[in-house]
């Protein structure tokens, strides 16, 4: 576009006078009650609210009457600016004014006598007032607004009729007013809710906006026709400017709402700072007696029960070896393979489902643990595991190893690979199990055990005691030591001292063993758990663990990689880059590991530790701020866990089915049709409900993440300010990743243990 086109643009201000009559009508009114309650000395009306409610009518002004109204028809990320600054702009700004009291002082007095002070003293007007202003109402008004109005049908009616446009606007303004009052509570307005119920309300605003602000970055067809054939005043194709509209609706409103999130948790803070101190124990709940009846769910019941375990171990077991058998003996195609499909595809989501919802269950029947109880029914080891290692370094060591193994050789697309690691793990763990007392290979060793501690800390079942009375009577401690019924827990946890799932394999020996049938299933608070910082037993505290903090990083990082690596994008610049270099694949994903696991964790950690030193009373130094807050995070990478395995659980479901034909008709001589190729493989984008469900488990798990540092903040200080300022980079930190999480997500993924390993 020329010069002089831009210069008519840039002065096309349609100044329509109905608009600003309106706009000028009402600051005028507002200025001049303004003006009355400040001479009368009142506090909530000060220099700050009245320019506060004059920049939002100005933004209201700019947004309909400038250039971006003309514009807006030919750039779809100028018609984004124009919403944003109706709906994330204005709105707060007018109700940081405070517009209530000054717009009536600001009337007529003979009018305010006559017409607002009777309806002000109407009582159902009131009552319907609360019912418009409650949350669950604002937000819903909100969102279905804004998901309206951006539909190919309504959006395309706007840009065609003028008259429907202005009720575009309109509805917009109006609905981000009410979705921003429960927020700023504009006074003499009262809140009926807890501060904190806006902490999930905030949240589930910016996932719903990201949903649809992805939904415009990433589409890969044009959205809206009207743009096809308008001239692009930057030059840009279609499509580019709409996934640049997307960008701009997205960045702006995440920041504002992590913007009101800091601002009302703050509040929250300030407003219940003794009540949310965390210095007693996290479990005070479970000291109450209560009936094992009431405590145990249907679940609870069939886990206490020996012969379920064991036909579970059993069952596990047998489908091990037949996973061993065929990675060693079928044929070394991954989707038609046993152990191409079980170990990558279904168990891993399998896993983390039950994660979620039952907390370590695959420990308990992992066959592992079954070797373990088999060996010491003949043998009792002598040895005690090396004191220098009982640490998780070693199992940091395996992870690591284990996550560039998995990219550097494709060991999902491996079957032989696959079986020979999994004999390895169980030739490993029998030695150890056979060599030294206690459980060092589960505790200090078993990469997968330790993923299933962590993650399953996120969880809101754990073993646990029915009632800790009685557990203070007991003097032989049979949970611990071990009798005539059981070992007792090998790996060292005291019941009544132990909190949350970390090294606990849920085997239950402690169950088996407890003369009092006081050991059961409970669901506890997760939040609380995490952010607690009491001594438990066999681990103390998190925050004097440096190698629990590593894992703890480790998984979550790895999290985002893992998941990042089989996009699209990073496939081809991790082509591009081998080309470039010519040193092959594997030098390449060794370095791509070490900076994305190690170098780069760690530098942003330490950062984000020396950022919450500043204005901090406590003598803490930066990795020890690392060490309180990183339990925090566990909830978000869990979530991201959640997001990627679910995906290719969905997209990859039937794989399973084929291959056990496969191994059936290979073995017993039958035909065993497994169909056709494409059969194997869902595509993602016609399963509809994947990724909001993705988005939902990642959105969930943010939202953990940011309750529970509020939580180790606030446990610290008594006072709002150092409090905000040790929490503001760790909420960064989760916000930042949970935007790379949802890129990540959005991008067509690699099909892996399908036929069609495409994209």
């Amino acid at each position: 576009m020329d010069k002089g086109n831009w210069n008519a643009l840039l002065l096309s201000w349609e100044i329509r006078p109905g608009v600003v009559v309106v706009l000028l009508a009402v600051a005028i009114t507002y200025i001049r009650g303004w003006w009355r309650l400040n001479r009368r000395g009142l506090e909530h009306f000060s220099a700050r609210r009245l320019a506060s409610f004059l920049a939002g009518l100005t933004a209201i002004l700019i947004a309909l009457q400038s250039p971006l109204d003309t514009l807006s028809d030919l750039s779809l990320q100028v018609h984004m600016v124009q919403h944003l600054l109706l709906m994330i702009v204005a709105p707060p700004l007018l109700l940081i004014g405070f517009p209530l009291f000054p717009l009536m002082a600001g009337l007529p007095k003979s009018f305010r006598k006559e017409w607002i002070v009777p309806f002000a003293q109407w009582r159902l007007l009131r009552q319907i007032g609360d019912v418009i202003l409650h949350p669950v109402a604002t937000w819903t008004t909100f969102v279905t607004v804004l998901w309206s109005w951006h539909t190919p049908q309504l959006y395309e009616l706007a840009l065609r009729a003028e008259g429907w446009h202005r009720i575009e606007h309109v509805m917009f303004l109006s609905a981000s007013v009410l979705f921003w009052w429960p927020v700023l509570r504009p006074y003499p307005w009262q809140a009926r809710t807890s501060r904190w119920t806006l902490v999930p309300y905030l949240f589930a605003a910016g996932v719903q906006g990201t949903a649809l602000a992805g939904i415009l970055t990433f589409s890969g067809r044009l959205l809206y026709a009207h743009y096809q054939d308008a001239p692009n005043i930057w030059g840009l194709s279609p499509l580019a400017d709409q996934a640049l509209a997307g960008a701009v609706m997205w960045v702006p409103m995440s920041l504002v709402i992590l913007i009101a999130l800091v601002f009302v948790v703050r509040e929250a803070i300030g407003g219940e700072a003794k009540t949310r101190r965390m210095r007693s124990t996290p479990h005070s709940v479970v000291r109450v007696p209560i009936r094992k009846s009431q405590a145990q769910s249907v679940l609870a019941r069939l886990w206490l029960e020996r012969r379920v375990r064991l036909t579970l171990r059993s069952a596990v077991f047998i489908l091990f070896t037949l996973v061993v058998i065929d990675g060693f003996t079928g044929p070394q195609v991954s989707s038609i393979n046993l152990a191409g499909v079980l170990p990558w595809v279904h168990w891993r989501g399998i896993l983390v489902l039950t994660l979620l919802l039952g907390a370590n269950f695959f420990c308990g029947v992992c066959p592992f643990t079954s070797l373990r109880s088999l060996i010491r029914r003949w043998w009792q080891p002598t040895h005690s595991w090396p004191k220098r290692l009982k640490t998780k370094w070693l199992a940091v060591l395996a992870l690591v190893v284990f996550f560039w193994s998995y990219e550097a050789f494709s060991l999902w697309d491996r079957p032989f690979a696959t079986a020979a690691i999994a004999l390895g793990f169980l030739i490993v763990a029998a030695s150890t199990q056979a060599t030294f007392k206690d459980a060092p290979f589960c505790k200090y060793v078993c990469p997968i055990g330790q993923f299933n501690f962590v993650q399953s800390l996120a969880s809101p079942q754990q073993v646990s005691v029915v009632d800790r009375d009685v557990c203070s009577g007991c003097r032989t401690k049979d949970c611990l030591a071990g009798n005539a019924n059981s070992s007792g827990c090998e790996l060292s946890l005291l019941l009544p001292q132990k909190l949350g799932n970390m090294d606990c394999t849920m085997c239950m020996d402690c169950a088996d063993a407890c003369p009092h049938s006081n050991v059961t299933l409970l669901s506890l608070p997760r939040t609380e758990d995490i952010s607690g910082d009491s001594p438990r037993s066999g681990i103390g505290r998190f925050q004097d663990r440096p190698d629990l903090t590593a894992i703890f990083a480790l998984l979550l990082f790895a999290a985002l990689v893992n998941a990042a690596w089989m996009t699209s994008p990073m496939i081809a610049l991790e082509d591009h880059i081998v080309r470039w270099f010519g040193i092959g694949r594997t030098p390449i994903t060794t370095f791509g590991m070490i900076f994305g696991l190690v170098a780069i964790p760690a530098c942003v950690l330490w950062a984000c530790g020396r950022i919450s030193q500043i204005g901090s009373p406590n003598d803490h130094s930066a990795w020890a701020n690392v060490r309180r807050f990183m339990p925090a995070m566990i909830p978000l990478g869990f979530g991201m866990w959640l997001a990627h395995y679910s995906f290719h659980l969905a997209t990859s479901a039937d794989s399973a089915w084929i291959a056990v034909r496969r191994f059936i008709g290979d073995w017993f001589g039958t035909e065993q049709s497994i169909g056709t190729v494409g059969c194997m493989c869902g595509r993602a984008d016609s399963i509809t409900w994947l990724l909001p469900l993705e988005l939902s488990f990642l959105g969930f798990g943010l939202f953990l993440t940011v309750v529970t540092s509020v939580r180790i903040a606030s446990r610290d200080f008594d006072s709002p300010r150092p409090t905000m300022v040790a929490l503001m980079p760790w909420c960064g930190l989760a916000v930042l990743y949970y935007a790379a999480c949802v890129w990540v997500l959005l991008q067509p993924m690699q099909m892996r243990g399908a036929a069609m390993a495409g994209m």
